[in-house]
């Protein structure tokens, strides 16, 4: 059966044409190989969505040896997930859906920890081991050969990335005789030069590897797209004495055939030390903060919740009992500020305790988005709970005004209220259900980007002005003014 397929010119890559090719290609027929003229030259490209990556974790990792309990190098934790499951959950992340995962230096520990983890339930995972995993990380890659009859992803285990390199690297197209190396160019951002393993490119090629180069322009980030055509350079290397994967890339650049991908600023860290395991869990709680973050959040709330969230993070704790948890706090706060009407010292504790809930509120986010628990359930849990306590203290806020002043002004502003929020609710939840996210950022990133430019009137501009008052951390400030403002009174009238 014919099918349509996407052929790009290689190596400067710039045109495409569409072409029908049958069941006779390669890749067991989920590639569609074509042979593309370029400047002179007859070479077989493929474009495909990459769906499997090789995972080397065969090292003994000896510099992190002790660190995490005596654990191997894959089963060291990282902000409470072990390297080697953060790795595959970024990469799940990205879409791949099928892992060959390498390993050796106790081997069986490390198939036994993640072997029946639920949260890698929805891939399919291949363990290979490799007896000789002591000859370098060269032969790990080599002893995947027989699983992998396909373009492939291939990661470190002790590696950090932001799943977006994956996602745009999936879809890049690799010649038959190719493999792509994804570099950093922004030296001076490299945590670690002196380990790094730099590079030397030119004209998006690799021209020379290696730790101890003293002339480069990149760093090698341990991110690759590679075709199956690297076994055979990888063999060559190894037969030349050399058991290293840089080896085998080497032979590739020798032949014109490594290509380079900058990763253009992305994050990625080489987790190898225990001064780079430190470096790298600061930097992930660092890159915590969310697009819809005010003012209060982003410089008081989320610098304390942070704190908390890396006590958090090493318990079972998950995060949508930290969302039912938050609004528990917030419903508490809420009963101590109707008490208040009778008592200073329960409107107090109201106040403060719900400036507590605010901070707690990030802790579920930060604990999702660290231990890759975030889930649709856990999205609409989030919303839900968030709406209904700031709906509960209002309500709470007028009913003790009205407690304590007998004016039926607050009851109606109280309906009025209760009302209006109802109605937002309604039509956020709406909007969320349509898009199918139960996550309010989207809603907020929609109504600020989703109108265009030349469509935003004054009103668009009055209430984006507006917005940061129905953020939960407007709401604690706002209410300590109102107290200090009582308390002020109260002190004036007694003197």
């Amino acid at each position: 059966m014919l099918q349509k397929s996407t052929a790009l010119f290689a190596p400067n890559i710039t045109k495409q044409c569409s072409i029908l090719t049958g069941p006779g290609c390669d890749y067991n027929g989920l590639l569609d190989a074509v042979f593309c003229k370029s400047f002179g030259i007859l070479r077989k490209v493929v474009e495909v969505m990459v769906n499997k990556a090789v995972i080397i974790a065969a090292g003994m990792g000896s510099r992190l040896r002790g660190y995490g309990a005596d654990l191997p190098k894959p089963l060291v934790p990282l902000a409470g997930v072990p390297l080697l499951k953060r790795t595959i959950l970024s990469a799940m992340r990205a879409g791949i859906s099928e892992f060959v995962v390498v390993v050796g230096y106790r081997c069986h520990e490390i198939m036994h920890a993640l072997a029946d983890d639920p949260q890698l339930s929805d891939v399919a995972i291949e363990w290979v081991q490799n007896k000789e995993w002591a000859r370098g990380n060269g032969v790990s890659v080599l002893s995947a050969r027989e699983y992998v009859d396909e373009p492939f992803i291939l990661l470190m285990s002790d590696h950090l990335f932001d799943p977006e390199i994956l996602v745009k690297l999936r879809r890049m197209p690799v010649g038959r005789d190719e493999a792509v190396l994804c570099v950093d160019t922004g030296l001076d951002g490299i945590f670690d030069m002196e380990d790094a393993t730099k590079v030397m490119t030119q004209n998006h090629r690799v021209v020379k590897i290696g730790k101890e180069l003293a002339d480069f322009n990149a760093v090698d980030t341990g991110i690759f797209l590679c075709s199956p055509f690297l076994f055979g350079a990888l063999e060559q290397s190894i037969a030349e004495g050399e058991g290293s994967l840089s080896g085998g890339i080497r032979v590739l650049a020798e032949r014109g055939s490594m290509r380079t991908a900058d990763i253009d600023g992305a994050f990625w860290l080489d987790v190898d030390t225990p001064e780079a395991h430190v470096h790298a869990e600061q930097e992930l709680f660092l890159r915590l903060g969310k697009p819809t973050d005010g003012f209060v959040s982003r410089y008081f709330n989320r610098k304390i919740s942070t704190r908390i969230s890396r006590v958090l993070v090493h318990t079972p704790v998950t995060p949508n009992q930290l969302s039912i948890a938050t609004m528990l706090l917030s419903f508490l706060s809420a009963w101590l500020v109707f008490k208040g009407s009778t008592s200073y010292l329960h409107l107090a504790l109201g106040g403060l305790l719900f400036q507590f809930a605010s901070i707690v509120d990030g802790c579920d986010g930060e604990i999702a988005k660290l231990k890759f628990m975030g889930s649709r359930l856990g999205e609409w849990v989030d919303t839900l709970a968030d709406n209904m306590s700031y709906l509960v203290f209002f309500m709470a806020v007028l009913a003790g005004m009205y407690a304590y002043t007998g004016e039926a002004f607050y009851p109606l502003l109280g309906g009025v209220m209760v009302f209006l929020d109802v109605l937002g609710v309604l039509l956020i939840f709406l909007y969320m259900k349509l898009v199918g996210s139960g996550s309010i950022v989207s809603f907020n990133m929609a109504f600020s980007s989703d109108v265009p430019e030349s469509e935003r009137g004054w009103f668009h501009r009055f209430c984006m002005s507006l917005k940061f008052v129905s953020r939960r951390d407007f709401l604690p400030p706002f209410f300590a003014h109102w107290l200090s403002r009582i308390v002020l009174r109260v002190c004036t009238g007694f003197s």
